[in-house]
């Protein structure tokens, strides 16, 4: 690991402060430091040091996802409200590759496959027919629910 200097480590925890990531640090280094540590040597210096990366606030904004798929889902604790039921089942055996995965059917009459994998992302198979932002809303809700029992 390359030698960080006082200055270099006063900057580190700067950015810990203002909640820029590890990949984010390990990328200022780069360009503003000339100092180019791995993402694991970034997180041990880190770590020797007691530096702790701040979390935004509530009352601050989250910064914009970099990509959809990046992003984590985030599934509203409300229940679906009546009359709009969205019906979604666990599969008994997951398909291979999966944490979790199942059946949907939407009150519009569409209807599909979902799955969940190891990273957290949602994937449809089967898909027939385009669920309403609406149903894919009650779909979250759905699932939040379902899976907090498991």
């Amino acid at each position: 690991m390359s030698k960080v200097t006082a200055e270099q480590l006063d900057m580190v925890r700067q950015w810990a402060a203002e909640g820029i990531d590890l990949n984010g640090i390990q990328k200022h280094l780069a360009s503003e430091c000339d100092v180019h540590l791995t993402y694991m040597d970034v997180r041990f210096l880190l770590l020797d040091y007691g530096i702790e990366i701040a979390t935004p606030s509530a009352a601050e904004p989250a910064p914009a996802a970099e990509s959809a798929s990046a992003a984590p889902v985030a599934f509203p604790e409300e229940p679906a409200p009546a009359g709009r039921a969205v019906e979604v089942t666990l599969d008994e055996l997951t398909i291979p590759g999966t944490l979790v995965s199942g059946k949907v059917k939407f009150a519009s009459g569409t209807t599909g496959a979902w799955q969940i994998d190891q990273f957290g992302r949602f994937a449809w198979s089967e898909l027939n027919g385009q669920p309403t932002p609406e149903e894919l809303q009650q779909l979250q809700q759905e699932l939040t629910r379902l899976l907090s029992r498991m």
